[in-house]
């Protein structure tokens, strides 16, 4: 039995609308604030005290540890289990979906999953291979490129010259050699029995699409779907999403257009606009009360965001009414801003703001350069949000590769990987020698691949029998990755100046893989949906230090006090921002998302001239989405 809970009486009205719909398709525009996460968890606990059984509702959401978090609060909120409800991610869902039902599509279900990284360097090979037989003009894009632009490509499930049309116009010349690469990249995925991120959802669309059995049984099962965070979707996923409520349209939707930011990640902005289009009878339902911000700081954001060229209309308001106005400052210089910023953070603190209560926000993580050299002058402790995932790291991509090969010894992207670390094996070795063993039945039979004539001989022996006890040991998980961690620690040290803190990382991993009961489990996580960098996280509860983050970074987040940089034209908008109207419009929709984070202060500085290497002092002007908003928003520190 579930605990009873007065809905009506714990939420505002609007949110008591949405988490109280009886079936059909709804859109929640959730202004920033507005308690959007509040509204998911409640609607899960409501759906389930109105009968509806855990295992007929499917949470989707852009995180794991997001859905973990909202169907845990559900959970307490109803004082019921809640195992059974499907949460989790896109990727994840497909996932799930594509094991089990592989043969539908004729898909080996043992499939490996490649990450950005593995997807790079497979590029990689396919371009060297080419290179190598003279096909590649100079100019030709960098492979990270080419996966954005086959991701890209995917998502918005559009060809490949559309994608460099618009968003790479400079290699439109490369748009035929890019599509015979991406044709040898599909057949190398083919021939290693490797799925991309972008290929679990198209399998899994093309399962829904060609596999009516399948698409029935699966839109019975998951009577009620919830999507977190619908701007951020591609047509893609959108399109899963309406294959998914095939048999039914209790979809609700979830999501703020004008937080629409990550189209660099292939999200759609039109996807939450086109939502009533692909639901008709589409009920949208607004949360304007929001409970972050002061009224005043609330009058400038509502004023931003009202001038964009299209959105659902909405207008945020607080009760906290108290508060001052946003201040604008227009410093000489950036050297200038930079001064002032340390000394309004060190009254702040002085005032009993805490330092982790008190975020710096920019457009790009080079804006900082200058302000970071003064906070380490006056002793401003700071951490810095972006760089490199944990996932991502060289050192923890090498054991990774270990223990692919491990899970499954036809992966040879994991096999060139680890073999070039061996002395004396060059690219091309390791590539033959990776073919070679993802022929053999079993990885035991591959210990005479290499002839005792070789100088890497006895180098490859080692590795071989290491990784045969690994897979042979009755230890955990953990003891695995411990055992491979110390076959690995030489390496470390040759390759890395900071090895001690590498290590400690690698540590890491093996407490991120004990409680997995499989390391075939582990690694589709790590895929997935891998841990962010835990060092940076760590310092960051270990003691009181000041934010500085990208805005893109930001979302999501809140701070007591917030103090945004060079809003000027040229920094935000940015310079590339300027060919496309979309583009644009997302640059408005940045700011807007950049000031929604402060809860009691924001501090916004325009300064007067930035410094060009060929010019010397160029005059600014402050960005023509502040200069649109009425005087009454802002305090102008001085004459505008």
């Amino acid at each position: 039995m579930s605990r009873y809970v007065d809905f009506e009486k714990q939420l505002n009205p609007s949110q008591f609308e949405a988490v109280s719909v009886e079936a059909g398709p709804v859109l929640v525009v959730a202004g920033a604030g507005s308690g959007k996460t509040r509204t998911i968890v409640y609607r899960v606990a409501w759906l389930v005290n109105k009968g509806v059984p855990p295992s007929a509702i499917l949470l989707m959401t852009f995180t794991r540890k997001a859905a973990q978090e909202m169907l845990s609060r559900a959970s307490d909120l109803i004082e019921r289990e809640l195992w059974d409800v499907a949460g989790g991610t896109f990727h994840s869902t497909a996932n799930l979906a594509l094991r089990r039902y592989a043969k539908y599509l004729e898909l080996d279900s043992s499939y490996g999953i490649m990450d950005q990284s593995d997807a790079i360097a497979a590029l990689d090979h396919i371009k060297k291979d080419r290179g190598a037989a003279g096909k590649l003009p100079k100019g030709f894009p960098k492979s990270r490129t080419i996966a954005d632009i086959i991701s890209r490509s995917s998502g918005a499930e559009s060809s490949i010259e559309e994608v460099l049309k618009h968003r790479y116009p400079h290699f439109i010349e490369f748009a035929s050699l890019i599509e015979q690469i991406h044709d040898s990249y599909v057949s190398h995925k083919r021939l290693n029995n490797l799925l991309d991120y972008d290929d679990l959802l198209l399998y899994f669309k093309t399962l829904l699409e060609t596999s009516p059995e399948v698409r029935e049984r699966l839109s019975q099962r998951w009577r009620h779907i919830l999507v977190d965070e619908y701007q951020d979707t591609n047509p893609l996923q959108g399109r899963i999403v309406r294959l998914l409520a095939y048999t039914h349209e209790n979809v609700m939707a979830v999501g703020d257009d004008s937080q629409s930011i990550y189209s660099f990640r292939g999200a759609d902005f039109r996807n939450i606009m086109e939502f009533p289009n692909i639901f008709h009878g589409t009920r949208l339902i607004r949360l304007e009360e929001n409970y972050r911000s002061t009224q005043q700081i609330l009058h400038l954001t509502n004023s931003l965001i009202a001038r964009a060229a299209t959105g659902y209309p909405k207008v945020l308001f607080s009760k906290k009414k108290a508060g001052r106005r946003p201040c604008m400052f227009q410093p000489w210089n950036e050297r200038e801003q930079s001064e002032l910023i340390v000394r309004l953070i060190q009254e702040s603190v002085r005032n009993r703001v805490r330092l982790s209560d008190i975020a710096v926000l920019f457009r790009a993580g080079f804006h900082s350069f200058d302000l970071e050299g003064e906070l380490a002058k006056n002793k401003v402790p700071f951490v810095k949000y972006g760089g490199v995932k944990f996932s991502e790291s060289q050192h923890i991509k090498d054991v990774l590769a270990y223990l692919r090969v491990i899970n499954n010894h036809r992966d040879r992207l994991s096999w060139i990987r680890i073999l070039t670390l061996l002395p004396g094996v060059g690219a091309r070795t390791a590539a033959k020698l990776a073919a070679a063993i993802s022929q053999e039945a079993e990885l035991s039979k591959c210990i005479d691949l290499v002839p005792s004539s070789r100088k890497f001989k006895s180098d490859f022996d080692r590795m071989l029998h290491t990784l045969l006890a690994v897979k042979n040991t009755k230890s955990d998980l953990g003891a695995k990755v411990e055992e491979i961690n110390r076959y690995y620690y030489p390496f470390l040290q040759e390759r890395f100046d900071n090895y001690p803190k590498r290590s400690r990382e690698l540590e890491q991993l093996a407490n991120l893989i004990s409680p997995y009961k499989t390391l075939g489990e582990f690694l589709n996580d790590m895929a997935l949906d891998p841990p962010e960098d835990a060092d940076v996280s760590e310092s960051y509860h270990d003691r009181e230090r000041l934010v500085l983050s990208t805005i893109h970074s930001a979302k999501g987040l809140e701070w007591h006090t917030v103090f945004l940089i060079w809003v000027v034209e040229g920094r935000i908008p940015a310079p590339q921002a300027e060919a496309f109207e979309e583009d644009l419009e997302e640059e408005r929709r940045l700011l807007y998302v950049a000031t929604t984070r402060a809860k009691e202060r924001l501090f916004l500085f325009a300064p007067r001239s930035m410094f060009d290497r060929r010019f010397g002092s160029v005059p600014t002007t402050v960005s023509r989405f502040i200069a649109e908003v009425s005087d009454s928003c802002l305090e102008w520190s001085a004459p505008k």
